[in-house]
């Protein structure tokens, strides 16, 4: 809004468009990057044994190869890091580099860059925001030496759950293309998933971060409500907009999210947490997390569960009532304040949205203020409810999606044998956690039968993001389902 602007309407780099699909080599896929952790390769460039020239040029052959297929990116800025990559390989011949030099990351294209326009997935600005200076949060990895290698797809103005965009394509299941990706950092997860950079960055107002996670067996993080600053990100709904860090392994999402929050000493503690055996914690399992979730997931769900209680945690079942009306709350809030956001743009441009987006939004105008206050009001009660519990518990687990990611073009999904719209259904175990801006981590723990990935969520008390890095981290040195990699079955080049 109005702490933006936006300025420097040249692209001092030239964008290379991506038109020429070519499947990748198997040695590329069997190559050590299909496995390399950022924290790995940023351990490898300072021992001068690994290039970011290389690096940065083996993330571009692969959206080469993948992209036209899984529609992952929107831009890519290929010239600006090659650019970047030859400065960082400089900066590690003089012994300058930072936590990150070298590293190749995408940001989703709702988040304001230096080298490149960002269109919100949308045409309702015709050529995208210009270019202008980087989103703080981008910033930050900027200067710890990370590379930005594209803007990724993503539901159209983030509202949605799907990223089945209707200007640029759909962003495509790695796992199975005929499938969603997830929304709405949809092509985020996929760049992710498939080693088109080793991280991404992303928001998330109702699930956005995590859903896609999900569906694309990566891990992703939503912070606390306000520890990286929103600035330079396209509002959807201030007060339940977050931005936060996407990789294939938590190690990764901790450190990109210590450099995120610019805090050498967070950084340091978010480490130190996720290296260290976790503190006997205290685990809540709620029913709400788990309930009307397909078979497949409540068992892998279950299955983590016994996994940690092994390990020495604590189980407890909690009820929280206050939870039933935070679903139909959250919708009234996103809605209320997206329509508040877009109205102007809407009245200018109403040809610039996707017709489904845009009947959504116009669905804003049908609510009152009282609908507004009352769902206020809910959030209010959830925020004190989960104030509580977290005076009591460490964690609370449960799923991130109750079904595996549906087929492209589906709008509703099973639960409980009831057809449920799809942004109610995945958005169901998720918004709570932006009513009440606690940390929410969403990692892997399993596989359907039919090879689509399932992931858990682990939660906190507000501030206390070291706890669900912590148990994952913990949590994936004895499980290998984050190593389970797309990469190595080449199913996502149909």
């Amino acid at each position: 809004g109005s702490n933006m602007t936006w300025f420097g309407h040249e692209n001092p780099y030239g964008l290379i468009k991506i038109q020429f699909p070519q499947p990748p080599t198997n040695s590329m896929a069997d190559s050590e990057q299909s496995h390399l952790t950022i924290r790995a390769a940023a351990r490898l460039i300072a021992r001068r044994k690994l290039s970011p020239v290389e690096l940065v040029d083996e993330s571009l052959t692969r959206i080469d190869a993948g992209n036209p297929g899984l529609g992952a990116f929107i831009t890519v800025t290929a010239e600006s890091a090659r650019a970047a990559a030859i400065k960082a390989e400089q900066k590690i011949r003089a012994g300058r580099g930072g936590a990150l030099t070298g590293i190749p990351i995408s940001v989703k294209d709702l988040i304001v860059t230096a080298d490149a326009p960002t269109t919100l997935g949308s045409r309702v600005i015709p050529d995208g925001l210009p270019a202008g200076p980087d989103a703080p949060a981008i910033g930050r990895l900027r200067r710890a030496g990370a590379i930005v290698i594209g803007k990724t797809n993503l539901h159209e103005v983030a509202l949605g759950v799907t990223s089945v965009n209707e200007h640029f394509g759909p962003a495509r299941n790695p796992w199975d293309p005929t499938r969603i990706s997830g929304g709405s950092s949809g092509g985020s997860a996929v760049a992710v998933a498939t080693g088109m950079g080793l991280g991404s960055v992303g928001t998330d107002t109702r699930g956005s971060i995590r859903i896609p996670s999900a569906c694309c067996g990566t891990v992703g993080l939503k912070p606390t409500y306000g520890t990286i600053p929103t600035d330079g990100v396209f509002p959807l709904a201030a007060t339940l907009d977050h931005v936060g860090p996407m990789a294939r392994s938590v190690e990764d999402v901790a450190l990109l999210f210590g450099v995120m929050t610019g805090s050498a000493s967070r950084t340091r503690a978010v480490l130190a947490a996720v290296d260290r055996k976790p503190s006997r914690a205290k685990i809540a399992v709620c029913e709400y997390f788990i309930r009307d979730a397909d078979h497949e997931i409540a068992a892998a769900i279950e299955t983590a569960i016994k996994l940690l209680a092994r390990r020495g945690t604590a189980l407890v079942s909690v009820e929280i009532p206050e939870l039933e009306p935070a679903l139909e709350a959250s919708r009234v809030i996103v809605l209320a304040e997206a329509i508040a956001y877009h109205d102007e743009l809407l009245r200018r441009n109403p040809a610039g949205y996707g017709t489904v987006l845009k009947s959504r939004l116009e669905g804003g105008y049908q609510l009152s203020a009282l609908q507004y206050v009352q769902a206020e009001e809910r959030r209010l009660e959830l925020w004190a409810a989960y104030a509580w519990l977290f005076r009591e518990v460490d964690c609370l687990i449960g799923a991130v999606l109750p079904v595996p990611p549906p087929k492209i073009g589906t709008q509703t999904v099973p639960m409980a044998g009831v057809e449920t719209p799809i942004s109610e259904a995945f958005c169901r175990y998720n918004a709570p956690q932006n009513m009440t801006g606690v940390p929410a981590l969403a990692l892997p723990c399993g596989f359907t039968r039919t090879g689509l990935p399932i992931a858990m969520q682990l939660v906190a008390g507000a501030g206390r993001e070291e706890i669900v890095l912590g148990l994952g981290a913990a949590y994936q040195r004895e499980t290998d389902w984050h190593a389970s990699s797309v990469l190595s079955s080449q199913s996502h080049v149909k």
